[in-house]
């Protein structure tokens, strides 16, 4: 097995997160914090949720979705400050500019290319907030990688895929769900932690003793993952 690890950001930030958000009420529990009166800040959650859903778009679905959550979450901090009371008018208003501004910018510039989800890398990442994630790898010396869903999907297809060594894919999921397919001869080694949760191996025993083993490990709260040929 490598002994090199390799970082995942978006893991880190949803550990980091639910540290604070836990840290919070925990804090609120043993009356060292009065956490009641900050929740008329609650447009900050979708602000961020937002800010980062741009950050980490792959598609345009994604950041049509990510400028939603920003401008809500913007409009409705603005108005708990009290800098600005968006109306029904407008809330209107600003849809027009932006389905307008959409459709110029689509115009101007025409229409993007579909997405290549076919990858050659020896590396897997993939990050799925509210949203799904779907690719398919065709490395020959694949090496693992890090799922994340939270509140999404992802779905990975590694059947064209092969290994020189074991490989290791970390995955961490929350209210949400990760499919794996894997090759044949594959053998799949689960070592992951539910919690309200399950990890589920629906792949079939090779029938020949291979080396190729690929080490599914992680937390799992209220989601599952699931490995299948």
């Amino acid at each position: 097995m490598r002994g090199d690890r390799r970082r995942s950001g978006s893991q880190a930030l949803a550990g980091v997160l639910l540290l604070t958000v836990g840290s919070l009420l925990f804090a609120q529990n043993l009356d060292l914090f009065e956490m009641r009166q900050y929740w008329r800040y609650w447009p900050v959650l979708p602000l961020g949720l937002g800010l980062l859903k741009l950050f980490t778009a792959r598609s345009r679905g994604d950041q049509a979705f990510g400028i939603f959550l920003t401008c809500l979450g913007a409009g409705q901090l603005a108005k708990v400050l009290g800098y600005w009371s968006p109306g029904p008018a407008d809330i209107v208003a600003i849809t027009l500019i932006g389905v307008g501004t959409f459709l110029i910018g689509r115009g101007v510039f025409g229409r993007p290319e579909p997405e290549v989800r076919k990858d050659s890398s020896d590396w897997i990442s993939a990050f799925a907030l509210m949203a799904g994630f779907e690719r398919s790898n065709n490395s020959q010396d694949f090496r693992g990688g890090d799922l994340t869903a939270v509140m999404g999907g992802c779905e990975i297809d590694l059947r064209q895929a092969s290994m020189r060594a074991p490989a290791i894919i970390d995955v961490f999921v929350m209210w949400g769900g990760v499919e794996v397919r894997v090759p044949d001869d594959w053998t799949v080694d689960l070592q992951g932690t539910p919690m309200l949760a399950g990890f589920v191996d629906k792949t079939r025993p090779p029938a020949l003793a291979t080396e190729k083993r690929l080490v599914i490990r992680g937390f799992a709260l209220m989601g599952g993952v699931e490995i299948k040929n």
